[in-house]
């Protein structure tokens, strides 16, 4: 693993995001429609957009409380484009804490923060551990992601991958056959022996796109989870990333 470069910079800090949004809040599906279909619907695919920022269509369970202790586990029904003529999916996310590593209050709920990770696409969900955070693999948030059918074209953004001296330094892994394009101020692989992390110290700023890491799974199998692995490399701070809406294609029913 490559050393962090030790260069200090300021800035407007994720960290002090406004924190209180319910996991309650997210998910839906706002996108290009598929031509309209009835019984043929299982050989159609449909274009879907969980989109963190919408709530009108959105049906949402979740823990009521997620920074605390097991597993919690959260369900997103994302509804295919009026006129398509597909039928919802559902979107788990399940997050195990390992070591004594503890979630922070807004773990797995929506950051009042817009334009996350410069995306222009509004909220993202933060993935969060509480101060003050131990060190290393062994302390660490595991998330396995699945959905009900099967999807292809997986496309979403890790944003605000960063450091801040004797604070934190993100480390990021993800599971699964995909390709991760990082910024070039984020090195790695993406894997646990190689994470994403930042090459220099900088608290980013949580509309900035220096941490953004571009994630695309060509397919992803019903009930099928990868696994979203957050750490810390050194430090006693709080931390967070976020993760951008998912956009994919899905047979209609």
């Amino acid at each position: 693993m490559t050393e962090l470069d030790v260069q200090d910079s300021s800035g407007l800090s994720r960290r002090t995001v406004v924190r209180g949004a319910a996991w309650s809040l997210p998910v839906v599906s706002m996108a290009a429609t598929a031509p309209a279909f009835s019984a043929s619907c299982g050989s159609t695919d449909v274009s879907y957009t969980l989109d963190w920022g919408n709530t009108a269509l959105t049906t949402y369970a979740a823990p009521s409380n997620p920074s605390g202790a097991g597993t919690k586990v959260g369900t997103a029904t994302i509804l295919a484009p009026a006129g398509s003529g597909g039928s919802s999916l559902t979107a788990t996310f399940s997050s195990v804490m390992s070591g004594t590593m503890l979630r922070d209050t807004d773990n797995l709920t929506l950051s009042t923060e817009t334009n996350v990770g410069g995306l222009g696409l509004g909220q993202g969900l933060n993935i969060s551990h509480a101060a003050a955070i131990p060190s290393g693999y062994a302390n660490r948030q595991d998330i396995s992601i699945s959905f009900s059918r099967a999807v292809t074209n997986l496309k979403f953004t890790v944003t605000d991958i960063d450091a801040n001296q004797g604070n934190w330094i993100d480390q990021v892994a993800i599971s699964g056959t995909r390709t991760g394009t990082p910024v070039s101020t984020v090195q790695g692989a993406g894997t646990v022996a190689d994470p994403w992390m930042p090459t220099q110290y900088g608290n980013r700023g949580n509309n900035s796109n220096l941490g953004n890491v571009s994630i695309t799974f060509g397919s992803v199998a019903a009930n099928s989870p990868f696994v979203l692995t957050f750490w810390n490399q050194a430090g006693n701070g709080n931390q967070r990333i976020f993760l951008s809406d998912f956009t994919f294609t899905a047979r209609g029913c």
